[in-house]
């Protein structure tokens, strides 16, 4: 009985933080009409993954019912943890601003001094580890001293 439990609340899990985040993920390429998709997917289906085996660890300590609220638990859990590691905060919070701008924010980044940012539908659009600030629009980013990157 355990094991069959635990089995509905992983694929529940799954559900949380892999099926979710992938049709955001398909409305992010879609909305990018293609361009950067590969540079900007993998380091979020990787995410995803790694995501769900940490919470695989947290839904095994957890012990009560129902299944799908103990998966919705370890999914926020997992989330909130990711918001406040760092490497990992910048991708997952990600969405965050895509909300917060009504649409894919400006992404800009300080590595090593380059003080640049890119826009939605450039070549160079995507979001990594080395990413630091996310703009709604170019003016905020050029009033932060960043410059736009066009390579």
């Amino acid at each position: 009985m355990k094991r069959r439990s635990f089995r509905r609340a992983s694929g529940w899990l799954a559900a949380f933080l892999i099926g979710v985040p992938a049709l955001g993920l398909i409305a992010v390429v879609v909305a990018l009409r293609g361009r950067s998709a590969v540079m900007f997917t993998v380091p979020y289906l990787v995410l995803m993954v790694l995501a769900y085996l940490v919470g695989l660890v947290l839904l095994a300590v957890l012990r009560f019912r129902p299944d799908w609220l103990r998966a919705l638990v370890a999914a926020v859990a997992v989330y909130v943890i990711a918001l406040f590691t760092p490497l990992i905060q910048v991708m997952a919070s990600y969405p965050i601003h895509v909300v917060r701008c009504g649409g894919l924010p400006i992404v800009a980044t300080g590595f090593a001094a380059a003080m640049s940012y890119t826009v939605p539908g450039s070549a160079n659009y995507s979001v990594t580890p080395l990413n630091s600030r996310f703009f709604c629009t170019e003016k905020e980013a050029k009033a932060a001293d960043y410059h736009r990157y066009d390579f």
